[in-house]
């Protein structure tokens, strides 16, 4: 299982939320550049990036510091956030992004995303993010008519292989992962299923490691010292 170092950009800085209220951040890095260094230099292998602005507004603003995140490492990374057009995509693939991560337009628009998936392939993943048992779009901020499983199960038709589950409300919370819906998802056939939103101890990734899980996102419990780089390498998540 893959363990991926989450870092949050907002306003330029690194910086984590509760249950993805805007206003309700803390940062932990000026530049989101040397947490990327530093889990880098501590033995992660994939990281993950998200554009908090870019998942509020659209607009993608911290593209030039994501563009010296790639430059800055030597480990891919994958991005989400306010990514809701192809040459988004592109732009992102360009910069040396490994993967891209679609949110609210993969769950507002179906034709879109079916021919992304078709064009991008491994490079393109989707993030299914929820309140509930309903996915949320727009920085988590509106609602959808989309219920996760069945979401899940329609992306993986059209050829999308790797889906972010985040259980919104235990994002930042530290209150363990959603195993229930974890579980439910991990059995659909052919997908390769990561973890966000919760994490609180090694405990967490080890329970979702034993469901075969592809990865799992870390953030706060990272920067707060609740999870180590080093219990990671014991775990064999790098």
């Amino acid at each position: 299982m893959i363990v991926f170092p989450a870092i949050d950009i907002q306003n330029g800085h690194a910086v984590r939320l509760r249950q993805g209220i805007k206003d309700d951040s803390t940062t932990y890095f000026d530049d989101p550049v040397e947490a990327a260094v530093k889990w880098c230099s501590e033995g992660a292998v994939f990281l993950h990036v998200v554009d908090l602005d870019g998942a509020f507004s659209g607009s993608r603003c911290n593209t030039g510091v994501i563009g010296r995140i790639c430059e800055a490492v030597n480990i891919p990374v994958q991005v989400g956030g306010g990514i809701r057009s192809e040459e988004a995509i592109k732009t992102y693939l360009e910069k040396g992004v490994n993967r891209v991560i679609i949110g609210s337009k993969a769950v507002e628009d179906e034709a879109f995303i079916t021919a992304m998936a078709q064009t991008y392939g491994s490079s393109l993943a989707v993030s299914i993010d929820a309140k509930g048992d309903t996915v949320a779009t727009r920085g988590w901020v509106s609602g959808s008519n989309k219920k996760v499983l069945p979401f899940a199960q329609f992306l993986l038709s059209i050829g999308v292989r790797t889906i972010v589950y985040t259980d919104i409300s235990r994002d930042g919370m530290l209150t363990g992962p959603n195993m229930n819906m974890l579980s439910q998802l991990q059995q659909l056939p052919f997908i390769r299923l990561i973890a966000s939103g919760g994490m609180s101890s090694i405990d967490d990734l080890k329970a979702l490691e034993a469901l075969h899980m592809y990865g799992a996102i870390t953030g706060k419990a990272l920067y707060e010292g609740r999870i180590t780089m080093e219990q990671i390498r014991a775990l064999g998540g790098i």
